[in-house]
């Protein structure tokens, strides 16, 4: 398995990136990597973090894109930067089976779209995160703010490949879908959900009707279904959520000596706690819809994440996510629900 790994554009680029990806390779005797960047500082961190040379390819690349820059025109421009030139390797080359980049989400998706492609006949990709839940289990939110603008047919698309994703990846037969919502009514929300949740009714899914945002992370869910705008929203409120709690959790810790000492008999599960409720544990959050695997790493990934995020890239190559997809899609036409 080869990955391209656009090395620039995150907050803790090149460091993380590189140490990530060494983390990977040790732990995968299988792993080729290519790596897009500055060709000597690359070099530097790769033998500081004791990675294999022997499976890792340097592209060199020193223009690099922020988030500053209009995604459309950086893509259009920065032709030697490290994210086109690994978006043009996933497109030209037979033996890269996906990438990984933790820079400029709207560059991601923007290059995503006009140098690899959309798969035949979605009508936009969508960010797909996965959040923890109370389960142990993880629940995949699609989309995340890739389209904060969506019709219905949009949404309807989402929930298929946000089902092909969970199926693929996590082995889940038929995973159950909820439409983010202002209640679990079926009449409740706007003129937008009250129409995909008529189409999705009507498709050969599990789709269970209408979910509150405060019930994302029961459980209760595999795959939720929202426009880029809410979608986005639900993330950024549970995860700020999450900081808040752990925050509280600490200072309450260190309020008392009582409180310390209690704390060291409960130190496993705080540290269980501390790992369940940890983004980057899961990697990063594939686009899908593209015709090669695509992951976006989070911009502030540390190695952790990195090398979590390489690994779901490797398994939803070898899974062939983009030709099940594809697969999930045929059903929406089939069933007549396209628009």
């Amino acid at each position: 398995m080869k990955i391209v790994v656009d090395i620039y554009g995150a907050d803790n680029s090149p460091g993380a990136l590189v140490e990530g990806c060494v983390r990977a390779q040790k732990g995968m005797p299988a792993l080729e990597l290519v790596m897009t960047g500055n060709e000597v500082e690359i070099r530097s961190e790769i033998k500081k973090y004791g990675g294999d040379a022997s499976r890792i390819e340097i592209v060199d690349a020193p223009e690099v894109v922020t988030n500053d820059e209009s995604p459309t025109m950086a893509i259009r421009q920065k032709k030697n930067s490290s994210l086109v030139r690994a978006l043009e390797i996933l497109k030209t080359r037979d033996d890269v089976g996906g990438m990984l980049s933790s820079g400029s989400t709207g560059a991601v998706l923007s290059g995503a779209i006009f140098k690899v492609g959309r798969l035949d006949g979605v009508l936009r990709p969508a960010l797909a995160p996965l959040l923890p839940t109370a389960n142990g289990s993880n629940v995949c939110l699609v989309d995340c703010g890739a389209n904060v603008d969506c019709r219905p047919e949009f949404l309807v698309q989402f929930a298929l490949m946000g089902v092909s994703y969970m199926r693929t990846m996590y082995g889940i037969e038929n995973p159950r879908v909820g439409l983010v919502s202002v209640g679990v009514e079926d009449h409740k929300g706007n003129e937008l959900t009250k129409e995909v949740f008529t189409r999705l009714k009507a498709l050969p899914i599990n789709f269970v009707g209408n979910m509150e945002a405060r019930y994302a992370l029961t459980g209760d869910y595999d795959v939720l279904v929202a426009d880029g705008f809410v979608g986005n929203t639900l993330l950024k409120s549970t995860e700020g959520t999450a900081s808040m709690v752990m925050k509280l959790l600490k200072d309450a810790i260190l309020s008392s000596t009582s409180a310390k000492i209690g704390a060291l008999f409960m130190k496993s599960a705080f540290k269980k706690l501390k790992h369940d409720m940890d983004y980057n544990t899961l990697g990063g959050a594939p686009f899908l819809g593209i015709e090669k695997v695509i992951v976006k790493g989070h911009g502030s990934s540390n190695a952790v994440a990195v090398e979590a995020a390489i690994k779901q890239v490797a398994k939803m190559a070898e899974g062939n996510l983009p030709a099940n997809i594809l697969q999930e899609l045929k059903k929406l036409e089939a069933a007549g629900a396209n628009a």
